[in-house]
């Protein structure tokens, strides 16, 4: 192992409690002291943001309802994993109080339109001075740029093209010669979708990302060496997703040069701790 705390993402703090993306987790992976920490926004249909990865989640009968259709104080009611989803408010709170202030926070958000609510919560809770925005939603980081320009922001996406099993999931957007344009359309609510972009990132969005200080998120099995030294030329650091152990990760610093790498097991943090 070679690698550095300072270069892992705990993705939705798995592995540091029997639930992804809840207030448990997130206290478990400050209390070890990781360096950044991702988690995600999902929209209810009363506006309030929740911290949820997909579009839909199980009631108490397995039924998959979106959590758009249902406003929070519903949420309860439903049961299954609707019971057990904290609130941005509450996840934030949680990360205020904590002892361990040096953790970078990456808020990814699924649903646009709602920018100005959750950057009003990062702010309440005074978190803005360690946020960076990340989206695959380019509305949303078009959106955050007009209201905090200040606060680096993260455009996801796919760098070739998505396979048919990723298409039966999302909604696949594709750039026009790297160039993704900001779209008409005031919400983006209950979708999952995403940009498809052969190559770098080029246009106004990329020039949003530089002046942020921002970064790049792409599947790591889609990353070259070539688009990383591209986008490193004006500054942007590079993520990749999702990673289970050390050799893997090595092997990628080693033919990459990748800045980040979002972590789904505990197991590689602890091997840093250890040694």
């Amino acid at each position: 192992m070679t690698g550095s705390l300072f270069s892992l993402i705990s993705h939705r703090f798995r592995g540091f409690s029997d639930m992804e993306n809840s207030v448990d987790g997130v206290n478990a992976a400050l209390d070890f002291g990781v360096a950044y920490i991702e988690f995600d926004i999902r929209i209810a249909a009363c506006g309030t943001p929740m911290i949820y990865h997909d579009e839909a989640a199980p009631d108490k009968n397995g039924q998959h309802l979106l959590l758009s259709d249902h406003k929070t104080a519903d949420y309860a009611g439903l049961g299954g994993r609707f019971a057990h989803m904290p609130t941005a408010d509450t996840l934030f709170a949680a990360i205020a109080a904590h002892p361990h202030k040096n953790t970078r926070l990456l808020v990814d958000i699924k649903d646009g339109g709602f920018e100005e609510a959750i950057h009003a919560l990062v702010c309440a809770h005074r978190l803005q001075g360690r946020t960076e925005y990340v989206s695959w939603v380019p509305n949303v980081l078009y959106a955050m740029h007009d209201i905090a320009p200040d606060i680096p922001l993260c455009l996801s996406h796919w760098c070739q093209n998505p396979s048919a099993g990723i298409r039966a999931k999302h909604i696949v957007y594709t750039a026009e010669a790297g160039h993704i344009p900001r779209l008409s359309r005031d919400y983006i609510h209950g979708e999952r979708s995403g940009w498809f972009v052969d190559g770098p990132l080029s246009g106004r969005l990329r020039e949003i990302l530089i002046a942020s200080k921002g970064s790049v998120c792409v599947p790591q099995d889609m990353v070259s060496r070539a688009l990383v030294d591209n986008y490193h030329t004006d500054g942007l650091r590079v993520s990749t997703f999702s990673y289970l152990d050390w050799d893997h990760i090595n092997d990628h610093q080693s033919r990459f040069n990748i800045d980040l790498y979002f972590i789904d097991n505990k197991d590689v943090f602890e091997a840093v701790k250890g040694e």
